[in-house]
């Protein structure tokens, strides 16, 4: 019963991430929840004092590998994040229900779901800051002023310079600002590199 009871929990919440295209979706959070009420069971039938304290330590070392090989990262965006916190979580849940404690699992998983279901588009209505990192390249004699030029053009749409690194390349003739800067809400990454590109200075501007 406990196992089952696992199962379905641990499903409900992976019917969620697989409705989102993850790829640790309804089966995974599956195995997961119903391996860890096996491993508490099994410890609990066992009847020695420290198994179940034992087995809880065996399951969240575990899952914190099957949980980090969830997380991607592509240049400066990372996925996965909420998908390795649930197979966490349902790794957690496995261990409650496995414990006989079926109360405090269903409302566990009640309250997970509120979080991924209503949270996910509360936080639409919320402007996100993200950062970016832009690379700007100018004749080598126009270095000076134009850092200057570009934190200007940042200003007017909406953008904070956090820092700038500068590499200058005598054999070329030119100097490149790289300029790390955030934005809070949608960022106008046409108009902004457009505007960096319109300064007569500027040779070519890479976003990243």
């Amino acid at each position: 019963m406990r196992i089952l009871v696992a199962a379905v929990l641990g499903g409900a919440i992976g019917l969620e991430r697989e409705l989102h295209g993850r790829a640790a979706g309804l089966r995974t959070h599956i195995l997961v929840c119903a391996g860890a009420a096996v491993v508490m069971a099994v410890a609990e039938a066992l009847g020695q004092p420290d198994g179940p304290g034992r087995a809880l330590a065996g399951i969240v070392t575990g899952v914190g590998f099957l949980g980090a090989g969830a997380i991607v990262k592509t240049g400066d965006i990372v996925r996965g994040l909420t998908t390795a916190a649930c197979i966490w979580f349902v790794a957690a849940l496995g261990v409650v229900v496995g414990q006989g404690l079926y109360v405090l699992g269903v409302g566990s998983t009640a309250l997970a779901l509120f979080v991924l279901v209503t949270l996910h588009r509360v936080e639409r209505w919320i402007p996100a800051l993200t950062y970016h990192t832009v690379a700007v390249r100018a004749e080598l004699a126009e270095a000076a002023r134009l850092e200057e030029r570009c934190r200007a053009v940042f200003a007017t749409t909406g953008y904070r310079v956090l820092a700038v690194d500068l590499t200058l390349d005598r054999a070329e003739h030119q100097a490149t600002l790289v300029f790390h800067v955030r934005v809070r809400g949608t960022p106008e990454v046409s108009r902004t590199a457009q505007e960096l590109l319109a300064l007569p200075e500027v040779i070519q501007v890479k976003w990243g």
